[in-house]
């Protein structure tokens, strides 16, 4: 992909097609000049959020697709992961790790991944967005 194209994807609403969101994921970040450790802290963090996705979103009848929206910048690589929320309650984000509980360990992974994470709930919709910056050696 070059500078300013845009990949789109959508994936069942199910675990077992997050592996595929991940290799696409991977393949535009290796084309790209992140070191391979950037790019498998990419891979990562698409994956807890395509996971937590599809485990907190409708149920795959309800809702059958997870969005992937990926685009290149001079500066960097931007995923936006997003699902159906019909029927959700917005979900208790917490803002630092709390060993005592198992939820937030996805986002607060994503944080220490890429160097930005935002994460915006619509009416119908949750989106993840995340972005990794290229560095200075790599640019």
């Amino acid at each position: 992909m070059r500078q300013g194209e845009v990949m789109l994807l959508e994936i069942p609403s199910s675990t077992e097609y997050v592996s595929i969101a991940c290799h696409a994921i991977e393949g535009i970040a290796r084309r790209m000049t992140f070191t391979a450790n950037e790019v498998e802290d990419i891979k990562l963090a698409v994956g807890e959020a395509c996971t937590n996705a599809v485990k907190h979103g409708p149920a795959l009848e309800e809702s059958p697709n997870v969005e992937i929206k990926c685009s290149v910048h001079p500066d960097g690589l931007t995923v936006e992961i997003r699902n159906s929320t019909i029927g959700r309650v917005h979900p208790h984000i917490p803002t630092k790790l709390d060993a005592s509980h198992e939820s937030g360990r996805g986002l607060y992974m994503m944080r220490k991944l890429v160097d930005e994470v935002d994460m915006k709930w619509e009416h119908c919709s949750a989106t993840v967005k995340l972005f990794k910056k290229l560095t200075a050696t790599a640019a």
